[in-house]
Order: structure tokens, then C-alpha cells, then sequence
């Protein structure tokens, strides 16, 4: 099973981490923020698809072709239009009919991705203070997903999305919604999708987003010994 890793972003609100580095690439309790998502894919994934851009150099010189028993494929130079943009630049190296989508810039938990051997449609998801500043995910009487709202400025739920999907290739038959400032949007897409089909719903256990400096703290704070010590010994 392949993984796509979204790693071609700048971020902009980590200056001046992100002046010489990509994001992903910001050192968290000593290793980059990518290596934790590469290591904690489970068995099942073999080959990860990385997207990268804004000196995805950086990226390809560290992790090289594999790392942590898994073959690492590079989609170069895509621009930064979105997580659905990049999505679709993965698009062509896509091999299997499911697969696993993942931020490259969070922290997941190793056991939560192992929902990938159900190999269904799957949004993971968890509960926020702050679930303005995210994709607010609303949940229909099944629990499975019926509709995701990008950053409401009035969030009607405290559920959000985490950026970690499980999807196959029907999301490619839904259009990309895009947002006002150009970007598209895969959240909304995913959302879209659960109208013509099933997506499930998994609560995460944990999940550490590293978008702005007090994020990138509360990482490395984290007693991440619990969550990777197969990272640290």
C-alpha cells in the first residue's frame, strides 16, 4: 500500500524556522517533523509518495530513496495551490486503489494509521479548542461523515479534521472545491465525497498540528517517548 505525504508547504507563520528549511524539516526533539510521520506509517505501507516544493531539496538530500523500510518516491516543485492541488500532483505515481493521506508537517499516532488495513474511506479526526483555525467536521446520525466546513468563522462543533484521510481513487471523480484565496481545498473534497458514498469517521488518539510557534513548543514538550520509542532508542 502506497502513503501520500504532503510536505510542499512553506510555512510562513514558523519564520524564521522555515527561512532555510521547509517546514517538515523543522527539528522536533531532534529528528524533522517528517521523519515521525514516515516512521510511524504501519507495515501495510510500503512506498511513500512525498509532494514537495519550497526547497524540497532539503527533503530529498535527508531521506534519500528509503527510509525506515519504506521506498520513498518524490513529486517535485508543485506549487502551492492546496492540500487538494498536491493531492492531484500524487496522482499519476497513485498504484493501489487505497491508500493513505497524511500532513507532513503533524504529529500522528502509529496506531491510529493502522485503521488503513480497513480500507475504507476514513476521515481521523479529534476534538479542538480552537476548531476555527481548522476543517470543522460535521457527523450524520450513523457517525460517519456528512459534511466538513473550512475554518468557520462561528464553528458549529468542536470536531476537526486532522489532514489524515484514507481515500482510493473515487476522490478523484468529485470536483476540487476552491477556496477564495485559490487554494483547493481537499478537506471540502473529502466532504463532498461523503455525499455519494459512506466515509467513515476515526477519532484520534493524538495528533500534534505544528502551524504556528506555539504548536511547534507544545512538540517539542511532548513526552514523545510514549508515542515513537521505537524512534528513541
Amino acid at each position: 500500500m502506497q502513503a501520500v505525504i504532503l510536505a510542499a508547504g512553506e510555512g510562513k507563520r514558523l519564520r524564521p524556522h522555515t527561512e532555510h528549511l521547509p517546514k517538515p524539516m523543522i527539528l522536533v526533539q531532534g529528528r524533522p517533523i517528517l521523519e515521525y510521520v514516515i516512521a510511524a506509517l504501519p507495515e501495510a505501507v510500503d512506498e511513500a509518495i512525498v509532494v514537495v516544493g519550497y526547497k524540497g531539496e532539503t527533503i530529498k538530500d535527508y531521506f534519500g530513496n528509503t527510509i525506515w523500510n519504506k521506498r520513498i518516491t518524490y513529486v517535485e516543485d508543485v506549487a502551492p495551490k492546496g492540500t487538494g492541488y498536491a493531492l492531484q500532483a500524487a496522482r499519476p505515481f497513485l498504484e493501489d486503489d487505497f491508500f493513505l493521506l497524511l500532513n507532513g508537517d503533524d504529529l500522528y499516532h502509529p496506531e491510529d494509521l493502522q485503521a488503513v488495513s480497513l480500507r475504507r474511506p476514513t476521515v481521523f479526526v479529534t476534538e479542538s479548542p480552537h476548531p476555527e483555525r481548522f476543517g470543522v467536521c460535521l457527523i450524520d446520525e450513523e457517525g460517519k461523515l456528512a459534511r466538513i466546513i473550512e475554518k468557520p468563522s462561528q464553528p458549529p462543533s468542536n470536531l476537526v479534521n486532522t489532514g489524515g484521510y484514507i481515500l482510493n481513487h473515487e476522490i478523484f471523480d468529485v470536483p476540487i472545491p476552491i477556496l477564495p484565496n485559490g487554494e483547493w481545498n481537499l478537506a471540502e473534497q473529502v466532504g463532498d465525497l461523503a455525499r455519494r458514498r459512506p466515509v467513515y469517521v476515526h477519532e484520534a488518539r493524538f495528533w500534534n498540528p505544528i502551524n504556528r510557534i506555539e504548536e511547534l513548543e507544545e512538540a517539542r514538550s511532548r513526552n514523545l517517548q510514549d508515542i515513537y520509542p521505537f524512534m528513541m532508542r
